[in-house]
C-alpha cells in the first residue's frame, strides 16, 4: 500500500529548505537516505541526525526511504508549486506531489499492516 498524506505547501517547502541547509552536499551524500514517518497527523521528516515535523493529514500511514540525491533534486522543484494543500504519496519507486511523479529506484515504502498502528 502506498502512503498518502495532505500537507500545506508553505510548510513542506520551509521543511525541505531547512533540511536541505543541513544535508551533506549530494557528491558528499552517497547512501545517505531521507526518511518520512507519516502517522496519526503528522509527518515527520528525518535526514542527517535532524528532523523535521508537519501537521498533516494522513490518509495512509507508513515509512518511506528516499535517497538524498533523489530528495536534493524534489526540493529544488518544489519553488515551482502555488501555495495552498498539496497531496504527497510514495509508492516504491516513486514519490508524488500532487501531480508530478518524481521516479527513483532508490525510493523505499514500508507501510503498515492492516490494523497496526504506525509508532
Amino acid at each position: 500500500m502506498d502512503i498518502k498524506v495532505r500537507v500545506i505547501l508553505i510548510d513542506l517547502k520551509r521543511a525541505f529548505r531547512r533540511l536541505l541547509a543541513r544535508l551533506p552536499d549530494e557528491s558528499e551524500a552517497g547512501g545517505d537516505f531521507v526518511i518520512f514517518i507519516a502517522d496519526e497527523n503528522s509527518l515527520n521528516i528525518a535526514a542527517g541526525g535532524t528532523s523535521e515535523a508537519l501537521n498533516a493529514t494522513v490518509t495512509h500511514p507508513g515509512h518511506a526511504r528516499v535517497p538524498s540525491a533523489a530528495f536534493c533534486g524534489i526540493a529544488r522543484t518544489l519553488r515551482c508549486y502555488r501555495d495552498g494543500v498539496s497531496v504527497i504519496s510514495f509508492s516504491p519507486g516513486a514519490v508524488r506531489i500532487n501531480r508530478t511523479d518524481y521516479r527513483h529506484p532508490g525510493i523505499s515504502v514500508l507501510a503498515p499492516s492492516v490494523g497496526q498502528r504506525s509508532s
